[in-house]
């Protein structure tokens, strides 16, 4: 081929082509190196890994371009696949209804528009942060580090249904970038059917607290953690899930049993359909799903979302003793459990009996409990209780289920200082349980309650409970007395079992700590 004037040139398969400077046609179907064609009529390739500027082209036809050239004279130019385009935030995926998303004005925003199963709990985690440091005298010294909580969500997703066969497309899709996620605990159901231009839904009893805006810009001012404020750009929206499908809209107004839209209803929603809060979420963690038959599966969706907004504090009631609260001892299924731990070093380097130290020559004794909150009253207060912890920081009294439980067999005065106690066996027990400085919860045969502190128990004609501090009311014989252990936490990430959105399930460990002593119970404050 040494004429430079070619008709056509048709190669399938061609890394170096010759040059054709004037070809009116020039097709292929696989060009790994390129030459120009400044005066070709049509240019054809499938796939063009690094191509020269054809100036001239009358028409460039490209299925796939790694890395093109801009045609400066030609007339068109369609492009199937542009992997390297700065304007690709300009085109819009025909898939994106299948997948959850929806062509927003401003930017593409995927929504997680999958039910929750509750045949299983949906988990929420809040994580704390707090660093632990014991001293040697046995007491610890704690500081916060995260004064608002990590929040997690770990959805069931697969609950025989076919529209949640796409969940691992969306999630394949959207691992690792931010999207819209609902909150199931907070769902309400369409009381009403809405037509289509519809501009409130009337719904079951809402919380408009927990209708907030999709992201939290936290920040700490004089006034407190802020930062859940409602903006024009950071809305309230919901999700709307019905028999025929889902829709979004953005809330201007919330009412214990209204919700009013911002825009009219795009689509018509039957009575009982779900209606749920949205946050700005993120899935991280990989996600493990179980394929049950073609078009089926199954498994758990863990994201990270925005964190909630403050709780009322003002809900909580518990009572104090010694500057901290006492809360109740758990309240459901499970049996309490207690654990002794500790750290000992063991260095065994003879054939005698190994030397053995124990590190740590205080009370490590652990206290599980499980709590059952079955109305939104008690979520809301536990919620609470949890937020004032802030996770391993405070500390609180717990009853520990460990001392046996003694009963008031002589009325006492609040001046006289001391119980006159009976129990099982008292006299092999008390030096095991009550001989420690603690606290108890004093429980009159009336239901009313106080709470003391108290220093050691003798045997004076019978049992005597000596008190550290004084008693509010008189204790009539027949009270009970159940020994209070000072406690903290042992974990700073906290797991809500959420049931149903008014049940929820509350799994804690207890690390009981020791009395303070000497300077530890010193608090410096300057005038």
């Amino acid at each position: 081929m040494t004429e430079r004037v070619v008709v056509q040139d048709i190669a399938e398969v061609s890394s170096k082509p010759t040059p054709g400077s004037e070809l009116p046609a020039f097709q292929g179907e696989v060009l790994s190196r390129a030459t120009f064609g400044a005066s070709a009529a049509s240019f054809t390739p499938e796939t063009a890994v690094a191509p020269l500027p054809p100036n001239l082209t009358a028409s460039l036809l490209a299925e796939s371009l790694a890395g093109p050239w801009p045609p400066i004279d030609a007339p068109i130019f369609l492009v199937e696949v542009l992997r390297r385009d700065t304007a690709s935030s300009a085109i819009v995926a025909t898939g994106m209804d299948a997948f959850g998303d929806q062509p927003w004005p401003d930017a593409q925003r995927g929504v997680f528009a999958f039910r929750h199963d509750w045949m299983e709990p949906l988990v929420e985690r809040l994580e704390w942060q707090t660093s632990v440091t014991r001293l040697a005298s046995g007491n610890e010294s704690r500081q916060a580090r995260r004064r608002v909580p990590r929040r997690w969500l770990t959805y069931k997703v697969g609950n025989a249904r076919q529209t949640d066969a796409l969940v691992g497309d969306w999630l394949a899709d959207h691992l690792g970038q931010m999207a819209l996620w609902p909150l199931p605990q907070y769902a309400v159901h369409l009381t009403e059917s809405c037509e289509r231009g519809a501009l409130a839904l009337n719904v079951t009893e809402a919380d408009g607290r927990q209708f907030g805006p999709l992201s939290a810009n936290v920040h700490l001012t004089y006034d407190g953690v802020q930062g859940w404020q409602e903006t024009e750009s950071n809305g309230r929206w919901v999700l709307i899930i019905a028999a025929g499908g889902w829709q979004i809209a953005q809330l201007s107004d919330v009412e214990s049993d209204l919700l009013w839209l911002m825009e009219p209803l795009a689509r018509a929603a039957a009575v009982g359909s779900f209606v749920m809060p949205l946050v700005w979420g993120k899935a991280i963690d990989p996600v493990d799903l179980t394929q049950w038959v073609p078009g089926m599966v199954g498994g758990n969706v863990p994201t990270q979302i925005q964190p909630a907004p403050l709780p009322d504090q003002d809900v909580l009631d518990d009572p104090w003793l010694d500057e901290i609260p006492v809360w109740p001892d758990g309240n459901w299924r499970d049996d309490p459990t207690a654990a002794a731990q500790t750290t000992i070093t063991r260095q065994d380097f003879s054939t005698a009996d190994p030397w053995v130290r124990r590190d740590d020559p205080w009370a490590t004794t652990t206290l599980q409990r499980r709590y059952l909150a079955s109305s939104l009253d008690e979520i809301e207060i536990w919620r609470a209780r949890l937020w004032r912890t802030q996770g391993r920081l405070a500390a609180f009294w717990l009853p520990d289920g460990l001392a046996p439980i003694l009963w008031v067999n002589v009325e006492a005065d609040p001046e006289d200082g001391f119980l006159r106690v009976d129990g099982k066996d008292i006299s092999a027990r008390i030096s095991d349980f009550w001989h420690r400085p603690a606290a108890c919860l004093i429980v009159h045969p009336d239901g009313y309650r106080q709470y003391a502190l108290t220093a050691t128990c003798h045997l004076d004609q019978g049992g005597v409970l000596v008190l550290r501090s004084g008693l509010d009311d008189w204790v009539p014989a027949g009270s009970r007395v159940i020994r209070l252990v000072r406690c903290r936490l042992d974990h700073d990430a906290i797991d809500l079992y959420w049931h149903s959105p008014t049940l929820l399930e509350i799994t804690l460990t207890a690390r009981q700590l020791p009395e303070p002593r000497g300077n530890d119970r010193q608090t410096y404050e300057g005038e």
